[in-house]
């Protein structure tokens, strides 16, 4: 087996296909345009052509039937595109409900105190302005003012202000989702709030205040849908 070491922290796939993009550049529009070029990109799977994938595609027993299946309309239903849509089609049924989900409904006995005081900082502190809305993130970019080498969106657009520029990761299912960062360059989540808070924020937070916001981070941590666990049944 080949191992490929890639620069950047790999994100998680729970959740991803809400964001605004994909890649901590954003260089992926979709879930779809990921499963698509990953299959040829140097550091995911490396294959050395679309023409390579689509004959191991078709050597799968039981894979004709269920392409067939899922799109009736093609003559050769076995194709990139297909493909790529399929992958995405699951992908965008891995959401992940939680308690937080709970307690923005109305159930306020779904957060501890402690985690609403954690929610209550993670507001007023700041963290809210860029992660926001549905996923606690994903929704935007941002500069990331710690070090690193990494010129994060320069590479892709070539733009001087887009020089360390990263998209702000989701935070649902952060408290399982180490390590941190888009170089992976932190294990302990705790640390990452600490961090965080001082390089972004210009806020040294209080061994209280970080136990509060990590309690308050454990409230994203959801389920995954069932249906997702289980293996498909091949014809």
């Amino acid at each position: 087996v080949l191992y490929r070491k890639n620069k950047r922290n790999a994100p998680s796939v729970l959740n991803a296909a809400g964001q605004i993009a994909q890649h901590w550049d954003g260089s992926r529009r979709s879930v779809e345009e990921q499963a698509k070029r990953s299959v040829l990109g140097k550091n995911s799977f490396g294959a050395p052509s679309y023409e390579f994938v689509i004959r191991r595609l078709k050597s799968i027993r039981g894979y004709y039937e269920l392409f067939k299946r899922a799109f009736p309309k093609d003559r050769d239903p076995i194709n990139i595109e297909n493909f790529a849509k399929a992958i995405g089609a699951f992908e965008r049924t891995l959401t992940t409900p939680s308690p937080f989900d709970r307690f923005l409904r109305g159930d306020l006995k779904a957060l501890t105190k402690r985690q609403k005081r954690g929610l209550y900082k993670f507001i007023t502190y700041g963290c809210a302005n860029c992660h926001f809305g549905t996923l606690v993130g994903g929704l935007t970019y941002a500069k990331f003012l710690g070090k690193t080498k990494d010129l994060g969106r320069y590479y892709l657009t070539k733009r001087k202000e887009d020089k360390f520029i990263f998209k702000v990761p989701s935070l649902r299912n952060v408290e399982k989702t180490a390590p941190y960062f888009h170089d992976g360059s932190v294990k302990s989540l705790r640390e990452a709030i600490r961090i965080m808070a001082k390089v972004q924020l210009s806020r040294e937070l209080s061994e209280e205040d970080v136990e509060d916001i990590y309690s308050f981070l454990k409230s994203l941590t959801g389920k995954i849908p069932e249906e997702a666990l289980k293996l498909p049944v091949l014809p």
